[in-house]
């Protein structure tokens, strides 16, 4: 009994395996052997891990790095500039109003109000954006959401209060009542005097009084100068050909995001043997393969990219495969918060790994910075393992 027992286990194993050799594709199958692979070597990302790149959105709470960024800082808000606002504030309105500007950076300013039961006082993003979330429901475990709402941090009720939101959006407004545990988007934008108001009008359980004056804000855009650098880095990728290397030298490159979107880059080595393109360049067809990364040395190469990007994140590594009968199979490089990166932003001056050289050889602090017991990984490195 027993035997037979096994015998109808061993076999129920086998349809299991077969099953998931149908639903997966072949590039499914390599990620998540890639993935598993990674934790072996690694231990399990920290949930907030966001590989170097800027995955942080909404409030930039650093005040005191605003105007050495080349932010332009409001001038405070006036007495006769809240009298003004009041004025218009204080009519009743219609029920529901458009925004009149599409800002993705701006500053946010205290002019008047905030209703007691407003808690949650945020900016909406239409494109949402993803994020982990540690709450009940989910028994405090790490689960990944897609929100629309940037709350704007540290911004209180009182005179003075300001707050610079990045990588956000000013086509709505909205708060959280506290009276109903809801969020409400009842928001009225006017332009007076030459500059962007907001009212957002209180409602709880479905009662409101469409007066926008329950807190008004000004919102200002956060940069009207020539164009300067957003952000600089250089990234370095795995292209899953190789599977336990690990060595992230298959392409690397130093990239330039300007506040415009113009993206300079400079492909500095490449340690990958299938087709890669960075910002839609084949990076075998202007630098080799196998180069600057312990085999052959060859002149890096500069170009600007023919799009824009927001952020280096943005600017898509694409890996092509090509099988013996000549069917091409390509997949985009994603370095997504919490889970095995397939490239990783790093500060310039970084030097990679040599060819078939683990990262974590070379850095010993990659696999604490990994799980999230360190804050930093690149200072020490083993001299014999990396590329001067």
């Amino acid at each position: 009994m027993k035997k037979l027992l096994y015998t109808l286990i061993v076999f129920t194993s086998l349809i299991s395996c077969s099953v998931d050799k149908i639903d997966y594709t072949e590039q499914e199958i390599v990620v998540n052997k890639y993935n598993r692979a990674f934790v072996e070597k690694f231990g399990e990302p920290s949930p907030t891990q966001t590989w170097g790149f800027n995955q942080t959105r909404a409030a930039y709470t650093n005040s005191n790095m605003w105007s050495g960024e080349g932010y332009e800082i409001p001038d405070n808000v006036s007495s006769s500039e809240i009298e003004d606002v009041l004025e218009e504030f204080n009519k009743k309105g219609k029920s529901s109003y458009e925004s009149l500007v599409n800002w993705d950076c701006f500053f946010v300013q205290h002019i008047y109000g905030a209703h007691s039961n407003m808690d949650y006082l945020c900016a909406y993003d239409p494109e949402g954006h993803k994020e982990i979330v540690y709450i009940e429901e989910y028994n405090w475990q790490p689960h990944e959401v897609v929100s629309y709402d940037d709350h704007i941090n540290n911004f209180n009720a009182s005179n003075g209060s300001i707050m610079l939101m990045l990588n956000s959006s000013t086509q709505r407004f909205g708060f959280r009542s506290s009276e109903d545990s809801k969020m409400h988007y009842n928001f009225r934008m006017e332009k007076i005097n030459e500059n962007y108001y907001v009212g957002i009008d209180y409602e709880a359980n479905g009662k409101r009084d469409y007066v926008y004056n329950d807190w008004i804000i000004k919102i200002t855009p956060g940069k009207d100068i020539p164009d300067n650098i957003k952000e600089a880095g250089i990234i370095i990728c795995e292209d899953l050909g190789t599977i336990g290397d690990f060595d992230f030298n298959d392409v690397v490159f130093y990239a330039k995001v300007w506040e415009s979107g113009r993206t300079d880059i400079d492909i500095l080595a490449a340690g990958g043997k299938f087709d890669i393109t960075v910002a839609e360049v084949n990076v075998g067809e202007v630098m080799g393969k196998m180069v600057n990364t312990g085999l052959k040395t060859v002149p890096s190469y500069s170009f600007t990219s023919k799009n824009t990007y927001n952020s280096l994140i943005d600017i898509p590594v694409i890996v092509s495969k090509t099988d013996v009968a000549g069917n091409v199979t390509s997949y985009e490089l994603t370095a997504q918060m919490g889970k095995a990166p397939q490239k990783i932003c790093v500060p310039v001056g970084f030097k990679w790994t040599k060819e078939y050289k683990s990262l974590v050889d070379a850095y010993p602090g990659f696999k604490n910075w990994t799980t999230g017991k360190s804050d930093t990984w690149c200072g020490e490195y083993n001299s014999d393992l990396v590329v001067n």
